[in-house]
């Protein structure tokens, strides 16, 4: 059974665009952003030097360009998005922005959203990214060449603490021309010291420091059983020892999202299936949940749903729940399975005509995973989500791609959808004081026949199902 393993390392969600209906959002208290330290701008050459060296400690002697540990970093990336999807969000194709071919166009969400709005906002002007997201591997690079005097680097801030780390910083070469559209965005200027350099400040801004090196630390781990070092998120001396011995070119085990393959597979598989020893884990349907008991399945079905918990046994869902949300979002499932409903995104209509909700610019946060899993290939946010056509913004709870049967328990329709964003914001759920889940157009219409806002109070009983279950209506 999927699941979806979240980091112990606690941070801050993004503030999401809104459902329609919902009210204004109310900003959130966020967490004091990261201070970076002193840091200068890395070699802008498009250069795409081969991997020659054995290891990071070598390229950072044979090559002065960060290319040379491209596949370490796309590793480091993917294994990042693993453990916060919203960290890390790829910036869309537009047509007056282009990259160095050496840049990782992704920022964390809400700067993601505010660089768009500002390019859109000025289609005539053109903007070139020298750098934007830069991962630990080659931070260490910068710094060690900072250290000792190659490569032209002046300053460079230790690995783990520059902001390019975190998806809120980026260079670009035409800093004078976009100044003041940014800073209306929510950017702020480094100032002369670095004049290329902006930091986004503005609504949603979370500190992200740490993931990129808990996601190198997962990914030595699993191909170093024997030499495992903490996943903590900082950067130190057992880190920086492994990062030297790394493979430039990336590890031979990448990253899996926490779906680690089982060692002991069940001693009956015939009789289990794909239940495991001692632990229960919901059924494919979210009907019930079943565990193996030396080789003999065990199974309990759960008439209210089956909740999937996170390295404990799944539940059955109860009758009551106690409802909270902190931060930007809330994470935390109900124990009943109970939401209110509300609308948001792209949506195709019955004649074929394509719509927006004013309210969300319709870029999901798990874009970039709906694209490599082939649900949305090659498809930008607004054409994913009519591709879809059947999704849910509550991936904070149940993960990205996460699929969920939704009833309405006033006239027993259900439907399937999958989870492609981040939301409702928690502002929206503390004003009914009870969680709230975002739904497409689409799935609105069939389960209630109109769209529903926050302040309809409209129920739906939600379990998570396996994720080959077909989207869309269920029908009987």
């Amino acid at each position: 059974m999927h699941r979806n393993i979240l980091s112990q390392v606690q941070r801050l969600a993004l503030t999401l665009s809104l459902a329609a209906f919902a009210l204004a959002a109310v900003g959130c208290a966020a967490a004091p952003l990261p201070q970076p330290e002193g840091d200068g701008p890395e070699p802008t050459e498009d250069r795409t030097d081969g991997v020659v060296a054995k290891t990071v400690g070598e390229a950072v002697t044979t090559s002065c360009t960060t290319s040379s540990v491209k596949g370490l970093s796309l590793q480091i990336i993917a294994e990042g998005q693993c453990l916060m999807p919203a960290a890390y969000v790829e910036v869309p194709s537009l047509p007056n922005v282009t990259f160095g071919e050496n840049v990782y166009g992704f920022l964390e969400k809400p700067a993601r959203d505010a660089l768009v709005a500002a390019l859109k906002a000025s289609p005539g002007k053109t903007m070139k990214v020298n750098s934007m997201l830069r991962t630990v591997a080659q931070q260490y690079l910068l710094y060690r060449w900072y250290q000792t005097g190659r490569c032209g680097i002046g300053l460079a801030a230790k690995p783990g603490n520059s902001n390019h780390e975190t998806g809120l910083a980026m260079d670009i070469n035409e800093y004078s021309t976009w100044k003041s559209a940014l800073q209306a965005n929510g950017f702020k200027w480094y100032g002369s010291g670095d004049p290329v350099h902006f930091d986004y400040k503005g609504p949603g801004a979370a500190d992200y420091k740490g993931v990129d090196v808990e996601a190198f630390q997962r990914l030595w781990n699993r191909n170093h059983p024997e030499d495992k070092i903490s996943e903590d998120g900082s950067w130190g001396p057992q880190t920086e020892a492994r990062m030297k011995k790394a493979p430039p070119g990336g590890f031979e085990k990448g990253p899996t999202c926490g779906e680690e393959p089982d060692p002991e597979p069940n001693p009956d598989p015939q009789a289990c299936g794909n239940y495991a020893e001692d632990v229960y884990s919901c059924a494919p349907d979210g009907n019930g949940r079943g565990m193996c008991e030396s080789g003999d399945l065990a199974f309990e079905t759960c008439s209210n749903g089956c909740l999937i918990k996170t390295d404990v046994d799944d539940v059955c869902m109860g009758t009551t729940t106690s409802w909270s949300c902190s931060g930007t979002w809330g994470t935390a499932k109900a124990q009943n399975g109970d939401y209110y409903a509300t609308a948001f995104g792209c949506w195709v209509d019955a004649d074929g005509d394509s719509h927006q909700d004013p309210g969300d610019n319709c870029i999901p946060a798990c874009l970039s995973k709906a694209k490599s899993s082939g649900l949305c290939p090659n498809m930008s946010g607004p054409q994913c989500e009519e591709h879809v056509n059947w999704y849910a913004a509550d991936a904070g709870r149940f993960g990205c791609l996460a699929r969920l049967r939704v009833t309405n328990p006033a006239n027993g329709k259900s439907v399937v959808v999958v989870a492609l964003d981040y939301g409702p914001n928690c502002s929206v759920e503390k004003q009914v004081n009870h969680a709230a889940v975002d739904l497409s157009y689409p799935a609105n219409d069939y389960l209630f026949g109109s769209a529903q806002g926050i302040v309809d109070k409209s129920k739906v009983h939600v379990v998570e199902v396996d994720a080959s279950t077909p989207l869309g209506p269920v029908t009987k």
